[in-house]
Parts: C-alpha cells; structure tokens; sequence
C-alpha cells in the first residue's frame, strides 16, 4: 500500500501529512488536522480521499511554508 505511484508522486505531502519538518507547525498550517489523527495508516487513507486540487493546494502551501522558513530560520538552500 505504501509504495504506490500516487504515494511516491507525493512523497513531501504525505510526510507533512505525518509531522511538521520544523517540528511545529505555523499556525494557518492546513496539515495540523492531519498530525491530529497521529496514525500513518489513516493519514495515508484520507489522502487517498482529497481531491487532487486539494492536493495541489497542500503542496503549494507545503513548498511555500518550506521556503519561508528555511529563510527565515537560516536552514540551507539545498531542501
């Protein structure tokens, strides 16, 4: 189940599904609904169900959040 083509596409999402990288999160995070559920198998189950402009918007938000902070908090260019 986990190594599916859907599940490798998407990689940073599912691990930002799971915890914040940074170890907390910003506060307009919309992954914290799904750190709340704190099992992967139900993470990965209800990303299965988003829609793929859900998806896309999560990734948005995810590669914004990663670049700002990285910035912001000194981390190395090479993400």
């Amino acid at each position: 189940m986990y190594l599916t083509k859907k599940n490798i596409k998407n990689a940073e999402i599912l691990g930002a599904m799971m915890r914040c990288p940074f170890e907390e999160t910003v506060s307009n995070c919309p992954f914290k609904i799904y750190h709340r559920l704190n099992n992967p198998v139900k993470q990965i189950e209800v990303f299965y169900s988003l829609p793929e402009e859900e998806v896309k918007s999560l990734q948005q938000f995810h590669r914004n959040c990663i670049r700002e902070r990285c910035e912001k908090e000194k981390y190395s260019e090479d993400i």
